[in-house]
């Protein structure tokens, strides 16, 4: 069937139950009662439905009343105002945090720190002390082996030596130079020289001797006398080699001794050696004393010279010392004395020492058996404000500005600089309690 005719049926449906509703009932009848005919009808609501369509129903559906309440504009709940609530904190906070700063400087008033810098001045003195104790020369030696570092080199060279010829023939022979002989150990030698061999006046034989050397280079060629003993060049004519030959070597290379293997090597004993001396002079001291170490003599010794073919040298490095002994404490109280006598002189009164004198020994000799010290010395003497001074200085400056304070301050003796931490337009504290004094001394 189609779409159209689905649509009219329905329609035509739709319009069969408004037919039906719009038919008069029966009053008091209820739903499916016969009508005056005898025939039974039913009633069928009709409801649309929203987005399209139609609803059937046997029981009706009971629609909610309207609601026709007028509908009232909600207004917010009253709130406070941020800045009113800032306005009025505000006006509270300043005069109650006025009031606790009153109260707090009432109860802790402020410190005002006045800084003083005394005058100081710095003594030096030098001079000699009849102090102390001469120790006893000791001697102590250090030796070690090291490897050679030099090279050296050696040329091929011809053995030297000399030739006699004996004639026994009763005229002079000549032999010439350049005569070359050969000995028992088959080395051959040649003649530097011509010989003139005089007759044998017998039974004397006639004799000369000359030099001649290896034809060959090498140590081969260092033959033993009479190595060449036999006869030669001529009837009745020996030669003989009386002395041995020598000079002849080999070419090689070779370690020898460098300078540097001795100075190297006593360069890292003397550390180690001062070391060991130190410590043996520390155990000659009594209690109480310090040492002062006179110039030590050293000296370096090796069993092979500089130069010297060598595959190892061992070096010795030997270190003689004398020293004094003196009391440390002696020599600062009587360098004090002299100290505070030179201040006297020279600072005056109302000054003292600051601390002990840097003292230090330059030198310690024996002379006559007695040891003298020489010394080095410097002190600090610094004006001294005692306890009544401080409370002068505290009273003067009471009340006043900060620049009549420092004014006031200045003019006093004895005071180099002095600072004050406290405000410019405002007067310092009456009350001497609330004022504090720092010296600094020694600046």
């Amino acid at each position: 069937m189609s779409k159209d005719h689905n649509q009219y049926d329905l329609t035509a449906n739709i319009q069969d139950v408004i037919h039906v509703l719009d038919t008069p009932q029966v009053s008091g009848g209820k739903d499916n009662e016969p009508d005056g005919d005898g025939e039974e009808r039913e009633i069928i609501h009709v409801y649309p439905v929203a987005g399209g369509g139609v609803l059937f129903t046997r029981t009706p559906i009971e629609e909610e009343p309207l609601d026709t309440t007028p509908i009232h504009t909600k207004h917010p709940k009253n709130t406070p105002d941020p800045v009113a609530i800032s306005a009025l904190l505000f006006s509270v906070l300043i005069p109650l945090s006025c009031i606790i700063f009153q109260l707090y400087i009432l109860f802790n008033p402020p410190i005002a720190t006045l800084t003083i810098i005394p005058k100081s001045q710095t003594l030096s003195l030098t001079g000699t002390l009849q102090l102390g104790r001469l120790l006893n020369p000791i001697t102590i030696s250090q030796s070690q082996t090291v490897p050679t570092t030099g090279k050296g080199h050696q040329d091929p060279r011809q053995a030297q030596g000399s030739i006699t010829f004996y004639n026994g023939q009763l005229n002079s022979v000549f032999i010439p130079a350049g005569t070359m002989l050969t000995g028992n150990s088959g080395e051959q030698i040649v003649t530097d020289a011509d010989a003139n061999i005089p007759a044998a006046n017998l039974p004397q034989v006639g004799q000369a001797t000359v030099s001649a050397h290896a034809i060959n280079t090498g140590s081969n060629g260092n033959i033993p006398a009479y190595d060449i003993n036999q006869g030669c060049c001529a009837t009745a004519i020996k030669v003989v080699n009386t002395t041995s030959f020598s000079g002849g070597q080999d070419e090689r290379n070779f370690q020898t001794v460098a300078k540097s293997d001795i100075d190297t090597t006593a360069g890292s004993l003397k550390p180690t050696l001062m070391q060991s001396m130190q410590g043996a002079l520390q155990g000659e001291l009594k209690k109480g004393e310090a040492l002062q170490t006179n110039p030590c003599t050293s000296t370096t010794t090796a069993d092979h010279q500089t130069g010297q073919e060598a595959t190892q040298v061992k070096v010795t490095v030997s270190e003689t010392c004398s020293a004094v002994a003196y009391n440390a404490q002696q020599l600062e109280t009587r360098v004090m004395q002299l100290l505070i006598i030179q201040a006297e002189k020279k600072v005056g009164t109302g000054y003292s020492e600051l601390g002990d004198p840097q003292v230090s020994v330059t030198q310690a000799t024996a002379q006559n058996k007695k040891v003298v010290v020489s010394f080095s010395s410097t002190g600090t003497w610094v004006y001294a404000l005692a306890s009544q001074e401080q409370q002068y200085i505290k009273k003067i400056v009471a009340g006043k500005t900060k620049e009549k304070a420092l004014q006031l301050l200045s003019s006093l003796p004895g005071i180099e600089r002095a600072s004050i931490q406290w405000s410019d337009d405002t007067k310092l504290p009456k009350n001497v309690q609330y004022i504090h004094l720092v010296i600094l001394a020694g600046i």
